[in-house]
């Protein structure tokens, strides 16, 4: 009765620790990258989003190509990224698929600026 139980109490040991490794394993790799890549939003504009968090804007019509940043949280796991632009590191927010100008709009869901990725 004893090894029984023990070989239980070790199976559910291993499988808590395969779980809980595997979760933690899946979401990091996903978050690490999931905004970085080009993006081009309904009117034109450009953005390209880099692994070193550094980030280009260009806006449509113009030649110029804005060097700035970008941040998705201090451990890097915030289901949104900010835009750095003329100094306001909350200048865009950028969101499953959609851009916005305002973080109460994207929490809300409106003024929403469809991207896609290049």
């Amino acid at each position: 009765m004893k090894k029984k139980l023990f070989g239980y109490l070790m199976m559910g040991i291993v499988a808590l620790s395969m779980a809980l490794s595997s979760c933690s394993g899946s979401s990091a790799g996903s978050s690490d990258k999931k905004f970085i890549g080009k993006y081009e939003d309904e009117f034109g504009n450009k953005f390209e989003l880099r692994e070193d968090y550094t980030a280009t804007i260009q806006f449509a019509g113009q030649e110029t190509v804005n060097e700035t940043h970008w941040f998705d949280g201090p451990a890097h796991n915030s289901p949104f990224a900010t835009i750095e632009y003329n100094g306001d590191v909350n200048y865009y927010f950028m969101r499953d698929g959609f851009l916005y100008r305002h973080r109460d709009d994207m929490e809300q869901g409106k003024a929403a600026i469809k991207i896609k990725k290049e």
